[in-house]
């Protein structure tokens, strides 16, 4: 076990949540308040690590009513459960990425784009529709991962660069000031190595060019109205846990605070009346639905919680923009 806080290195860990199952304990720095998951890292391609977050795909409980949109999107395999969540985080991305490009670049053409963390390539294959002029590349540790995905979104391969591989020193080192754009999806609370990761990300990015990357939100609220609901958000395949704050201090640990613009988004994935579900039953079986895909008219009361939580940066997910200085 690593005795000490992987952000600010100090020795002062306070025991901070039991896991499920008898799967150990997620650690509370008393010094920086950084959570996560004291133990040895696993930095082999396609390591355990990457078949639980797979498992975590394959075994996922997806209520009845998701399954009818599910069905209309018409996927198969692991993502057949998770369609309508991988459909409208791509929609949500893609407006992400054009209104950075559309801030930042004269051009499209020649942009270089890397997908780090990739997974299955679902948001890489569907900006290529939108951005035919990007350079796409795709990191990714798990070919479980690649393959399936190129099995069930069957994109030209000849359109983009895969490499299998970890976003180590070895990797920055070729691919230095190579991308315009560097993006990872819900990959920072895989990594042990966090203060190397955000420093290799740095240095693929070309000086000017921007870095995204959303993850989980620990001061998600819900997971203190609930129960089952911090269980579920809480697993072993999540080794570090982010907030607003500790973000910041990855970024000054980092030695980067003086190199980047840092601005941030309270991203909220799941709706509403998922949120009212489960706060009535505290039960994932008893959830109706995600209430992933946004309905064209919210209710008043809809759009209030959401302000609410934006505003107090209480949603799912946070998003972390950065962008790097020219020379």
């Amino acid at each position: 076990m690593i005795e000490k806080c992987r952000l600010c290195e100090k020795e002062e860990l306070s025991v901070y949540y039991e896991l499920d199952n008898d799967r150990g304990f997620l650690y509370s720095c008393d010094n920086c308040g950084f959570i996560q998951m004291p133990v040895m890292p696993i930095d082999e391609l396609d390591s355990v690590a990457s078949q639980e977050s797979i498992f975590q795909d394959v075994d996922r409980k997806t209520s009845p009513e998701d399954m009818k949109i599910n069905e209309e999107i018409g996927l198969s395999g692991p993502m057949s459960r998770m369609a309508h969540i991988l459909r409208e985080d791509s929609i949500r991305i893609n407006r992400i990425i054009k209104e950075i490009i559309d801030k930042n670049f004269s051009s499209v053409n020649n942009l270089q784009f890397i997908d780090i963390g990739s997974g299955y390539g679902q948001h890489s294959f569907s900006l290529k529709k939108e951005f035919p002029e990007l350079d796409f590349h795709l990191l990714e540790i798990s070919r479980e991962r690649m393959k399936e995905g190129i099995r069930c979104f069957k994109p030209n391969l000849n359109d983009f660069n895969f490499h299998h591989a970890l976003l180590d020193d070895d990797f920055a080192s070729e691919h230095s000031n190579k991308f315009d754009i560097s993006f990872s999806f819900h990959v920072l609370e895989h990594v042990y190595n966090i203060k190397d990761f955000i420093r290799n990300m740095f240095e693929i990015t070309k000086d000017g060019g921007t870095i995204i990357l959303e993850l989980p939100n620990e001061d998600d609220d819900l997971s203190l109205l609930s129960e089952s609901y911090r269980k579920i958000i809480h697993f072993p395949a999540h080794v570090s846990h982010f907030t607003k704050k500790t973000l910041s201090k990855l970024i000054i640990e980092a030695g980067i605070e003086q190199k980047v613009d840092v601005s941030f988004r309270a991203t909220q994935r799941y709706g509403f009346f998922n949120y009212i579900d489960w706060l009535r039953h505290d039960k994932k079986d008893k959830v109706l639905s995600d209430d992933y895909t946004p309905r064209l008219n919210p209710t008043w009361i809809e759009k209030e919680w959401l302000k609410v939580k934006q505003q107090n940066f209480t949603t799912d997910s946070i998003t972390m923009i950065l962008k790097k200085h020219g020379s």
